[in-house]
């Protein structure tokens, strides 16, 4: 995606859901800055008062390991006061830590309340002629958040909506279960995943493949060269491409003409097709459900969805616990910690 301004508070809550994927409630959400670029966001729900200082901890711990410059707080709450306990604990401690603070803002009842609502330098309390606040604006008006809905953007309803992406959705996976009990036999299947890492053409996104066709591509993943290759491709900032296996890399330099996903944007649209698959792997085949849920995980790991990643990280250790991509992965998340190459050097 080109640069984005976002200079007021109305803009960042407005950009806010599109990058968590979804819309927020009942939770803590804090947007992080780096050398004037979004970094990671983090979110936890509102936890009881007596755990308030325990999850602040905890949340702190993760934001300060990618050592943010400057931070964005939002409380959404349905209740006035519900938020200000965790938002203030979280508030003080990147304080503490020299960040600086964009805004300190609660929403509640579509509408917000930042730092030009409140008396100078306090955290709390209203100035007279802001007791009301100010109401969400619609996200297609702000110019930041209609970039990301031209660029395909759509923020689900709830965060358990995203948890659902990742999920086996019985009412799509009979027939993969099926194809998987009758296949033998691990080819690295190219072509079909050419298919899936081919860019969105005139058209649109059409990929799609069988019931037969992904369970060939599933049992390919069982090849572990293969299957850091497919990483490589989909997502250059979490596998380097040089250190991809000279057979491999033959093989996915004709299957992909286009090459590796050169970007973020390129790499959400396979995170979004890998998606699509993982919905339709049944876990009663635990080995081929914790590989493309692992897949999946590291793309969007790449590409800064934290609350997919997460997902697809409990998915596949909840099926094959012992899965060692995925409690690699489990690690980078929990401490955040991000890749060590970023988008603009892959483009570089």
């Amino acid at each position: 995606m080109t640069s984005l301004k976002i200079s007021t508070t109305e803009e960042w809550l407005a950009v806010l859901p599109h990058q968590v994927g979804h819309h927020l409630a009942q939770c803590v959400a804090v947007m992080t800055v780096t050398s004037r670029a979004l970094g990671p966001v983090a979110r936890v729900d509102l936890p009881p008062e007596k755990y308030v200082r325990q999850m602040a901890d905890g949340l702190l711990d993760g934001l300060l390991r990618v050592k943010p410059q400057a931070a964005m707080l939002v409380g959404y709450e349905d209740v006035p006061g519900e938020s200000r306990s965790m938002l203030h604990a979280v508030h003080h401690g990147l304080q503490a830590a020299g960040v600086g603070i964009i805004d300190h803002v609660v929403v509640r009842d579509g509408r917000w309340w930042g730092w030009c609502c409140r008396p100078v330098d306090e955290l709390d309390g209203l100035r007279p002629d802001h007791v009301d606040g100010h109401a969400l604006v619609d996200d297609s008006c702000v110019p930041a958040a209609a970039a990301f809905i031209a660029n395909g953007s759509a923020p689900l309803a709830s965060r358990d909506a995203v948890g659902a992406l990742v999920e086996e959705d019985p009412g799509l996976s009979a027939g993969v279960a099926e194809a998987l009990s009758a296949i033998s036999g691990s080819d690295p299947v190219p072509e079909l995943w050419g298919r899936l890492l081919a860019p969105v053409g005139e058209r649109g996104d059409a990929f799609q493949v069988t019931d037969q066709e992904l369970a060939r591509m599933l049992c390919s993943l069982a090849t572990k060269p293969w299957r850091d290759a497919l990483v490589a491709w989909m997502s250059p900032v979490m596998f380097p491409i040089e250190k991809v296996d000279e057979v491999s890399r033959r093989a996915l330099d004709q299957a992909v003409p286009a090459g590796p996903a050169g970007s973020s944007d390129a790499s959400k649209i396979v995170l979004r097709r890998l998606l699509g698959l993982a919905r339709r792997v049944p876990d009663a085949f635990p080995q081929e459900a914790a590989a493309i849920s692992t897949l999946a995980g590291c793309v969007a790991w790449g590409v800064g969805n934290g609350s997919t990643a997460a997902d697809a990280v409990t998915r596949a250790l909840r099926v094959v616990p012992e899965y060692l991509l995925a409690t690699f992965l489990e690690r980078m998340v929990a401490y955040q910690l991000r890749p060590r190459h970023t988008w603009p050097d892959v483009a570089a």
